[in-house]
């Protein structure tokens, strides 16, 4: 949901007469950075009121370092890496299909290749872009920091699960990934890409999540996602496992912890209240549920082969992105499930219902400047 905060910080700009047109060259970079966004944003708009506007999350391959407890990709074979001409055509169809925003995931997606020119042709079609990250030491390899900011992207996102450097390398099961990812978010900080603590509740942090967060601003990330702990039906992207196996009392205390934490305004939580208590109400009694998922019609995954799915959730497969036409992605609004990604974006389309959830990301306008 940051996106929606820069599209209107970017209206803003338009407002104070910040020339829309190409600038090159080093002097004239930041500009060229302003100008970028705002075609971003002006995308955003357009696609709003023509009612095609969705997010996407791409997986470009299930290679990943990472071994985390609650998610077995890891351990799928064989290891696959999508091809990168058909890459950069499954963006051109999505953002044909009205997509505004695409995460890039994996597995690991710095592992692929080809990232980098993924994520350029995502910003020639004028849409924002989140790269997650599991394996910090990555970040460290190759320029590739500055490659992806050279690219156009916006963010990158990486998991954050715990305060205590044993703990998350353990989880993890990659040695030393506190300090590398101090590392990282050090070296990002000196670009204008953003950095996002992704935190998921599990048993570790449930009842201690102010400490992790912390600890990832005082590290120097720009925002904090809360993730909700899920285990998916899907062959595709298995989620799940011990780590995660919360009562859903505990969940629910997580959730009220977070939303304090979030209207203190100290940590950059992007998650709004609103999308906080929906989910509150669907583990107490689902029936109450204020925002059902759009998944499949507003939000949709698209997996290493380049099937879609409405979300990581169901087994469902709705089509291949290379042949789906406009009125393939219409699916009924779903209560399955908690998955945060999806649920998060699924608030801000329900026409007038969502007011609240947008006039809460107006407070993000602090954790951009």
């Amino acid at each position: 949901m940051w996106f929606v905060v820069e599209f209107l910080l970017i209206l803003l700009l338009k407002v104070a007469k910040i020339p829309a047109k190409k600038y090159n060259g080093k002097n004239n970079y930041k500009i060229g950075r302003i100008c970028m966004a705002q075609g971003k944003a002006r995308n955003v708009f357009r696609r709003f009121f023509q009612g095609r506007i969705k997010v996407a999350e791409f997986a470009i391959t299930n290679a990943c370092i990472a071994k985390c407890s609650f998610c077995d990709i890891w351990k799928q074979q064989p290891k696959v890496f999508v091809d990168r001409e058909k890459a950069l055509e499954i963006i051109d169809r999505l953002a044909d299909h009205g997509t505004v925003h695409v995460t890039i995931t994996g597995g690991e997606p710095l592992l692929h290749r080809n990232v980098v020119d993924i994520v350029r042709r995502a910003t020639d079609r004028k849409m924002h872009t989140a790269v997650l990250n599991a394996a910090p030491q990555l970040l460290l390899r190759s320029d590739i920091v500055k490659r992806l900011e050279d690219a156009g992207n916006d963010m990158i996102s990486i998991s954050f699960d715990s305060g205590d450097p044993k703990t998350m390398a353990e989880s993890r099961q990659i040695p030393n990934i506190m300090e590398d990812m101090a590392k990282a978010v050090e070296l990002i900080g000196k670009t204008k890409v953003k950095t996002m603590a992704s935190v998921l509740i599990w048993n570790d942090n449930y009842d201690k999540l102010e400490e992790v967060c912390v600890r990832a601003k005082n590290m120097g990330f720009n925002f904090v996602s809360i993730n909700y702990p899920t285990f998916s039906q899907s062959q595709v992207y298995p989620l799940g496992g011990e780590g995660i196996s919360l009562s859903r009392e505990n969940v629910i205390h997580a959730l009220h912890s977070a939303i304090k934490l979030r209207n203190a305004k100290k940590y950059g939580i992007i998650n709004t209240a609103v999308s906080m208590k929906n989910i509150i109400h669907f583990l107490k009694d689902p029936a109450k549920v204020k925002y059902h998922c759009l998944g499949g019609t507003n939000v949709l995954f698209v997996d290493w082969f380049f099937d879609v799915h409405p979300c990581m959730q169901l087994p469902h497969v709705m089509g291949n992105i290379l042949t789906m036409e406009e009125k393939d992605f219409k699916m009924s609004p779903c209560n399955e499930c908690n998955m945060s990604w999806y649920r998060d974006f699924s608030a801000m389309f329900h026409g007038l219902k969502s007011m609240p959830v947008w006039f809460e990301s107006l407070e993000g306008f602090k954790a951009l400047k």
